[in-house]
């Protein structure tokens, strides 16, 4: 899936609104409810910085969860500890490891109702 995917699904399914709140970060792309909190966050983060091997950019997604959810995710292909949020409250979903947005529609809904 495509980072334009996933904005586009949150717009249409939550009505949310978009921006770029990083200066020195102008790709990264905060998803808000219409009251301003954001409930997910796309970056492109060099593989590095993700744990990974190299400095190609990986798109990536910041979604609230549980933290017992979290430890679960965490050990799971195509999730990462949430990267610039908490690590417990946060996981980061590869976004090149997702087929569709349906395949992380559940984790969408769940940090949209967790940062209300």
């Amino acid at each position: 899936m495509t980072r334009d995917e996933l904005i586009e699904y949150c717009q249409n399914e939550y009505n949310s609104e978009i921006d770029k709140p990083f200066k020195h970060f102008p790709d990264y792309v905060a998803i808000r409810h219409p009251n301003g909190k954001w409930f997910g966050l796309v970056m492109n983060v060099p593989a590095n910085k993700l744990g990974l091997s190299g400095t190609d950019e990986i798109d990536v997604v910041d979604l609230k969860v549980e933290p017992e959810l979290n430890s679960i995710l965490q050990v799971q292909p195509g999730f990462l500890p949430g990267y610039h949020m908490s690590k417990v409250h946060w996981i980061s979903a590869r976004l090149d490891k997702f087929k569709k947005v349906d395949e992380l529609a559940d984790l969408i809904e769940g940090s949209y109702n967790a940062t209300m």
